[in-house]
């Protein structure tokens, strides 16, 4: 039996494949490893990958990257505002929803998120079939762990239209811990992994605990803003620079020449990820002038140097949300394109040094290694038996902190953690509250909420309130999360035995 483990990234996606006992990753139709993100609209056709890419240096208005970072938001989100804001590409709201509205073929069209990422899906899927996976259809795929319901349904679903049998929806950093076997080989393995995730746009560290085979994330910090894209910025900074002191003109102020530059650093960035010079050659980049520039790996780390404290800083935040030291970090494995780069990995092999930096595979590969060999565990496997399975690789955490207000805090908008984020389900909690000897009634008022909390920006999910208490009184709160990812909250009177209670369903 084979099966495939699709990775769909912001600026690439990597498909690999389980087949005889094996996991590899299928080459593209142009040979690459890793198909780019991007999807083209012209007069004549429609392309995916390398072609819409290079294309967009003439058809920017028409070319669609980066549509992972909005699959599954509502238009009104911050998240999608910004990219409104920035992208050359218009953006429109349909029926509360972004689409992208482009010209194709002579005509205006709008073109939904959800059919960008089932274009770029089919393209991977074309892909496994042409080198023999003709009728293979069944895929594993990974997300980011913070991605929400709606973001991994938006995905599902695209994967899904495009003609792939998803097995399971797993997060991209379990998948990175998969592709290097931790704790499959020797359940009795335990031990306490970082992933970190560089990618074109954002970071992500995720810390994992492995234990008897099991992974389950501790803590995740995302920078959404910063990723190996800053890298090719102050190349491409340089390059700019060296332009005009050469040849006295600002390329700055052409636009498809920016273009053209900032795709021949991302080039060079990638060639320093293996060798000492890289050389930069455009035709006719300004003016008609042809440009070309040698530049050494040298110059490049000293001109990302400052870049390297932000990418520490996101490791940092994420030891303080796990309660952990850096000396309790056993293993650090890197994915992304972005931490191919030399310098990165000796200031994370620093930040680190009692952990082992684990990097043989790729690190663009990495996480569709990994989905594939969680789809070779769950291939052949009936519908019923994948749900028994369920948690068998990734333990299911709280997307969301559970925090609750009480009647003692009306006066004040403060929210105290009743289940902290990524606790497991099922799990169980209980909190003793002793009211004032005049305190006749109590409300515990129940919200969702992303980390720090906000009265402003929390989730109402209930309100429990008792009345008539005796006093004094003693109320314990018991907070059941359910396996079927329900919350059952029981507030209960002590002397009395009075109780009240709520199901809560959670995302």
């Amino acid at each position: 039996m084979a099966a495939f483990g699709v990775h769909f990234g912001t600026c690439s996606a990597c498909l690999a494949v389980y087949r005889d006992g094996k996991t590899d990753i299928v080459a593209n139709d142009l040979g690459d490893r890793v198909t780019p993100c991007v999807v083209a609209f012209t007069d004549h056709d429609q392309s995916v990958g390398a072609a819409a890419k290079q294309g967009v240096i003439r058809n920017a208005s028409n070319t669609v990257r980066y549509v992972k970072r909005l699959l599954g938001h509502k238009f009104s989100s911050t998240v999608v505002q910004d990219v409104v804001e920035k992208s050359p590409v218009k953006i429109v709201e349909k029926d509360g929803v972004p689409v992208y509205e482009v010209s194709h073929m002579g005509k205006t069209k709008q073109v939904s998120m959800t059919c960008i990422a089932e274009t770029i899906y089919r393209k991977m899927l074309e892909t496994a079939q042409s080198h023999g996976g003709r009728g293979i259809q069944d895929a594993v795929l990974t997300v980011p762990v913070g991605f929400t319901p709606e973001q991994r349904n938006a995905i599902s679903d695209a994967a899904h239209k495009a003609g792939f049998n998803i097995l399971r929806v797993v997060s991209e950093a379990a998948a990175a811990v998969l592709a290097y076997d931790l704790g499959q080989l020797n359940h009795a393995e335990n031990s306490t992994v970082l992933v970190y995730r560089f990618g074109g746009t954002s970071t992500e560290a995720t810390m994992i605990k492995v234990e008897n085979g099991l992974y389950r994330v501790c803590a995740s910090f995302t920078d959404p803003n910063f990723g190996a894209d800053e890298y090719t910025r102050v190349l491409c900074d340089y390059l700019v620079t060296e332009f005009k002191r050469q040849f006295r003109c600002d390329v700055r102020e052409n636009k498809r020449a920016m273009i053209k530059l900032w795709l021949a650093a991302e080039v060079c960035k990638h060639t320093m990820s293996n060798l000492g010079n890289a050389h930069c050659t455009i035709d006719s980049l300004h003016d008609g002038i042809d440009y070309h520039q040698t530049i050494s790996r040298a110059r490049f780390e000293s001109l990302c140097s400052s870049l390297l404290q932000q990418n520490t800083r996101i490791i940092d935040q994420c030891l303080s949300e796990s309660n952990l030291q850096k000396e309790d970090i056993n293993k650090v494995i890197l994915c992304g394109g972005g931490s191919k780069v030399p310098i990165l990995q000796k200031a994370i092999s620093d930040c680190l040094p009692g952990a082992e930096l684990l990097n043989s595979i790729p690190a663009d590969e990495v996480i569709a290694i990994g989905a594939a060999k969680e789809a070779a565990i769950l291939v052949g496997k009936e519908i019923e038996e994948l749900k028994e399975h369920e948690n068998y690789l990734e333990a299911k955490c709280l997307s969301k902190s559970i925090y609750v207000k009480t009647s003692d805090d009306s006066n004040t908008e403060e929210l105290s953690v009743a289940l902290p984020k990524h606790s497991l389900i099922p799990s169980r909690k209980q909190h003793t509250y002793t009211l004032a000897d005049n305190q006749n009634a109590f409300c515990l008022e129940v919200y969702e909420a992303d980390d720090p909390p906000s009265l402003q920006t929390a989730t109402l999910l209930a309100k429990i309130v008792m009345r008539d208490l005796p006093t004094p009184s003693s109320i314990q709160t018991s907070f059941h999360l359910r396996r079927e990812c329900n919350l059952h909250v029981t507030c209960q009177e002590l002397s009395s035995n009075k109780e009240e209670s709520v199901t809560i369903g959670i995302s």
